[in-house]
């Protein structure tokens, strides 16, 4: 079975010998994963509805992995303990879903070695969260599955230094790194300003709004590094 290249490139970043909890886990396919990999034999599989919690228990017993992953339903990382996972993996859900997550369960996400995010939107406010709160972004990566690109943000705990606005768009490490997606992750983010202005830009009220001139500069300085300026 194929688990696709979003799960594969989320669980490369995953230390061996570590035990997980894969939040908002639906069909547990990412702990399965990571059992066949070898890279855990301790796994928590949660999510909030009884639903996803049924489905995942399906998967755990066809691949016979009752012996290595748990299914707990509750809300987040209220699931688990402090210090009971050395990582923690929250993927496929907005940002501020996320900063939400963390924020309700901080002593157990200061506690962990490791906080593996892939959010679906929102991933410059993730950042600056992140970073504001103790979190230093160790890593940083793109992958490409069914024609989307998505981020993969990895970070433990540390200081990190401030960094302009549109690095936290981008993503520093992802700058750093030069990933063979990073022209098109900038170019996506280009077309998603570009929208949003000429949205707004039908509306006069709209066009001297702090907003706008906010939106403006971004897009200008995403222009400026894909045209090879990096600050």
């Amino acid at each position: 079975m194929s688990f696709g290249s979003r799960l594969e490139a989320i669980a490369k970043w995953v230390p061996a010998g570590k035990s997980i909890v894969d939040v908002g886990t639906d069909h547990a396919y990412l702990p399965t994963l990571l059992v066949r990999q070898g890279k855990t034999n301790f796994a928590i599989a949660g999510d909030i509805a009884a639903g996803p919690c049924q489905a995942a228990q399906n998967t755990i017993d066809t691949f016979e992995m009752k012996e290595f992953i748990t299914v707990r339903q509750g809300d987040g990382l209220k699931i688990v303990a402090p210090g009971e996972v050395d990582v923690i993996i929250i993927a496929g859900m907005g940002a501020g879903s996320m900063i939400e997550i963390l924020e309700n369960s901080l002593p157990t996400a200061e506690a962990a070695e490791r906080i593996i995010l892939q959010p679906m939107n929102g991933a410059s406010s993730l950042r600056i969260w992140a970073v504001r709160h103790g979190w230093k972004i160790v890593a940083e990566d793109l992958v490409e599955d069914a024609g989307i690109i998505y981020e993969i943000i990895i970070l433990e705990r540390g200081s990190e230094k401030e960094y302009p606005e549109v690095f936290y768009e981008i993503g520093p490490r992802l700058l750093e790194a030069g990933n063979v997606l990073l022209a098109r992750h900038i170019q996506r983010l280009i077309d998603h300003y570009e929208k949003l202005l000429s949205s707004m830009g039908k509306s006069e009220q709209a066009k001297v709004s702090e907003k706008y001139r906010l939106f403006s500069k971004l897009k200008k300085d995403l222009e400026a590094i894909a045209h090879g300026d990096k600050g």
